[in-house]
């Protein structure tokens, strides 16, 4: 017998689909300018997505001063792909590859996972859509170039950096406990060298590493990020020499690897020693009483 083919029309109309839209924007210093480009690029992404009848807001993710090279170190990046594995969220839009990521592997292994769970990411600037078959070969060329420019600023930057270690004019961008930084000089914070000079008074009077972080936290003396103290802190203060007013820099270095990783240096790079850098807290002779103290008595 023939085969008889029936066609059966359509009759449904599509329904209406809704989407629940989050943005993610990101600025990679934490200078005044950037932090108000953040806000900039929140106020656009509320007037985007609302002007969309079938979008609804999750909410706006922003990071704040991090580097795009790892994902791992943005934690509103990392609450935004949570709450997609919530089911919380169903598109993303970002300006650009570069603000998502810079690390080429890392960028299509979250686009893939996203766009395994249904969700697809929309970059503004290159009108790119995950949702579209031809979009991961056109992201794999875009971020590999921010792969690149970011590798380059990097490397750039370690060259600077160098440079001004080697001539004694190196300003680091933070600084240790009984210090702060004013306009680009390290100086003196009077309250915390006061918990300096006792640290180590206590420390030439017989008093171990781990009683000196009890006295502290006994007489509730927080750390400079608000934290109890105990013995790794005691231990570095007493073997940093910043506090006799010099400096010894690169202790540690980051790798050419990309994304970089920060290590101890060993004699991997050259390191380099400079006198009366800033203030001194502690004596020479005090600090160098410490460094050679092995016998605890308290």
């Amino acid at each position: 017998l023939a085969r008889q083919n029936i066609f059966i029309p359509a009759t449904q109309q599509d329904k209406e689909i809704r989407l629940r839209v989050a943005a993610y924007c990101r600025v990679s210093t934490d200078s005044e300018d950037q932090i108000n480009s953040v806000v900039a690029q929140q106020n656009h992404y509320s007037e985007y997505i609302n002007n969309h009848a079938q979008w609804d807001m999750v909410g706006i993710y922003a990071d704040e001063g991090i580097t795009g090279t790892s994902a791992k170190k943005r934690d509103n990046f990392q609450r935004m792909l949570a709450d997609c594995r919530r089911g919380r969220i169903d598109k993303i839009i970002v300006k650009s590859l570069s603000r998502f990521a810079r690390n080429t592997t890392e960028c299509l292994a979250v686009t893939r996972e996203l766009k395994s769970m249904g969700i697809s990411v929309f970059f503004e600037e290159h009108n790119i859509d995950t949702k579209m078959v031809t979009s991961e070969m056109l992201m794999a060329v875009i971020a590999s170039c921010a792969q690149a420019e970011s590798e380059s600023i990097s490397k750039n930057m370690r060259w600077s950096y160098q440079k001004r270690m080697q001539s004694g004019t190196y300003i680091p961008s933070s600084v240790a406990y009984g210090y702060r930084l004013q306009d680009k000089e390290v100086v003196v914070e009077p309250d915390e060298a006061l918990v300096i000079l006792q640290i180590f008074s206590m420390y030439l009077s017989g008093y171990s590493k781990l009683r000196i972080a009890e006295s502290l936290n006994e007489r509730n003396i927080a750390t400079r990020k608000g934290n109890r103290w105990d013995y790794c802190a005691i231990r570095y203060i007493l073997r940093n020499e910043r506090y006799t007013g010099n400096s010894l820099w690169q202790k540690t270095y980051k790798t050419d690897s990309f994304p970089p990783q920060k290590l101890r240096n060993y004699g991997e790079r050259d390191k380099y020693y400079v006198e009366k850098t800033h203030p001194a807290i502690i004596e020479e002779t005090a600090f160098s009483d410490c460094s050679s103290l092995t016998t605890i008595t308290i």
